[in-house]
């Protein structure tokens, strides 16, 4: 202080010159943040109707600089939906009685393109001594964008919760982090009671190992769809569940979470069931009949052959093939039957591939005039499985073969050894088959609907069995197919 007066000292033309440059930093330092908020600014002066507008304002309503700016411009490009409340808005937040806050969100419609855009507006009114509004400033905000996912995300919230499929989110962990209704629904769980909660908690005790399989492929960014297994309610009853679980992936498609949909299929499965049981049945009647047929069939057979009678001998061979393609669909539905019930049992022992490869040929060969069955050489290479399944597993793929040949052509069956590596195929020169129906060919019950062989009868249960067989053996059927040129049926096994 001045030791005289006892006021502070003058400010030297040196302090001003600081406080102006400090002033000026400041500025350029709000200017960027504003600058990079994209947030508009605005001063409006009611007494003298002045309304100014930053740059960042003008670039949300797209108007170009230079042109004059006025409150009524203002109004004339809010939504005319919008419009009558924002004004109602302006003159509360104008009225001495009030705080004089002004807080909006609003459509507004772009001066360059006419699009529709939201906004969000803020500003406060500063009154003078008269009551009167000196000044009103404030910020504007282009809030489409949010304001969209906004809606999407309550759109895909009300999908969710009003799905009947139970709809579940969870950590690459397996912990839950959210649960619908439909979940609540299905396994008799209350959101507070699963989430933050493991997914173990609906997964009984002898199928842990398959939560570690589903984990391992998601986390690869692989998708699991329409895996039918077994859950646990709440309530400690087991129900049939098709799982379809994606993974949840940020903006640069690092996996965050995963998605489960889960479908209760149980009573898909009972249906299933009773129908399984009476296929059973009806193929345990037939079996009996069928193999008295057979056995009289042959009879007859050797005795045409001992009296060289070449039309009774063609004839009963043709109906013997006949009978035992029969047989071979009653197998089939037996099989499926078991399957089902999962009773099917394997048996593995080494044996010579191209005996019952032959075998297979032979029969099929009567079946048919207008086909000729190639064998490809497998002598001399032995494998380790069961030789009826893997019997049952050919004989579907060639009868298929000719079924779906039906301009006839050569099929040829056999293998190629790379290695210890073993391929087993049967190739034909039939209609093929397209991409999409090759995704869904080994389901069961699927037949492909192709104009050209609406006619071929089947119940689609051949290849789901052959798949079955297959995965029971750890491999799996793979197709390679081109319309009307032909398909290729094959899978992998180790040589013995």
């Amino acid at each position: 202080m001045d030791n005289e007066t006892g006021l502070p000292p003058e400010p030297t033309h040196l302090d001003i010159k600081e406080l102006l440059t400090r002033l000026q930093q400041s500025e350029a330092r709000l200017e960027m943040v504003v600058s990079s908020t994209k947030l508009g600014t605005w001063d409006y002066k009611p007494l003298t109707g002045e309304l100014l507008w930053s740059k960042e304002c003008r670039e949300i309503y797209g108007l170009e600089p230079g042109v004059r700016v006025d409150f009524d411009l203002f109004i004339n490009q809010l939504h005319p939906e919008d419009k009558d409340r924002v004004v109602g808005l302006i003159q509360q937040a104008m009225d001495p009685g009030s705080d004089g806050k002004y807080d909006m969100t609003c459509r507004i419609i772009r001066f360059d393109d006419g699009s529709e855009r939201w906004v969000r507006s803020q500003g406060k009114v500063s009154f003078n001594l008269l009551g009167q509004v000196d000044f009103f400033i404030g910020t504007v905000l282009d809030i489409t964008e949010n304001r969209l996912a906004g809606e999407k995300s309550a759109r895909l919230s009300a999908i969710i919760d009003s799905s009947e499929d139970a709809i579940v989110s969870k950590t690459t962990e397996g912990i839950v982090t959210t649960w619908n209704n439909s979940a609540q629904r299905t396994f008799g769980y209350t959101s507070e009671e699963m989430i933050g909660q493991s997914i173990l908690k609906l997964i009984p005790p002898d199928r842990q190992e398959e939560e570690t399989m589903i984990l391992t492929k998601l986390r690869k960014g692989e998708r699991v769809e329409h895996f039918e297994t077994v859950r646990v309610t709440k309530y400690d009853q087991k129900i049939n569940v098709s799982l379809s679980i994606s993974p949840i992936k940020d903006a640069q498609g690092n996996i965050i979470g995963l998605s489960k949909i889960a479908r209760d299929i149980t009573e898909k499965k009972q249906e299933e069931l009773r129908k399984n049981d009476f296929i059973a049945m009806v193929s345990h009647e037939l079996k009996t009949p069928l193999t008295s047929i057979r056995s009289y069939i042959q009879v007859l057979l050797a005795k045409s052959k001992n009296e060289e009678d070449a039309f009774k001998t063609n004839a009963l061979t043709r109906a013997d093939a006949q009978a035992k393609k029969m047989t071979s669909m009653i197998h089939d539905f037996l099989s499926l039957a078991r399957l089902e019930e999962g009773k099917i049992r394997i048996t593995k022992a080494a044996f010579e591939l191209h005996d019952l490869i032959e075998e297979i040929a032979s029969d099929a060969q009567f079946l048919t005039s207008s086909h000729n069955i190639k064998l490809a050489d497998c002598k001399g290479i032995r494998i380790n499985a069961d030789r009826d399944k893997i019997g049952q597993v050919l004989i579907n793929l060639l009868s298929n073969a000719i079924k779906y040949s039906p301009k006839g052509g050569t099929i040829t069956m056999g293998c190629t050894q790379t290695g210890d590596n073993l391929k087993i195929y049967v190739s034909d020169e039939g209609v093929g088959i397209s991409t999409a129906d090759q995704k869904r060919l080994f389901d069961k019950f699927y037949r492909v609907k192709d104009e050209k062989i609406r006619t071929i009868s089947g119940f689609g249960i051949g290849l789901y069995l052959v798949a079955e067989i297959l995965r029971y053996h750890d491999t799996e059927i793979k197709v390679e197919s081109t319309a009307d040129v032909g398909s290729t049926f094959y899978f992998m096994m180790k040589c013995s």
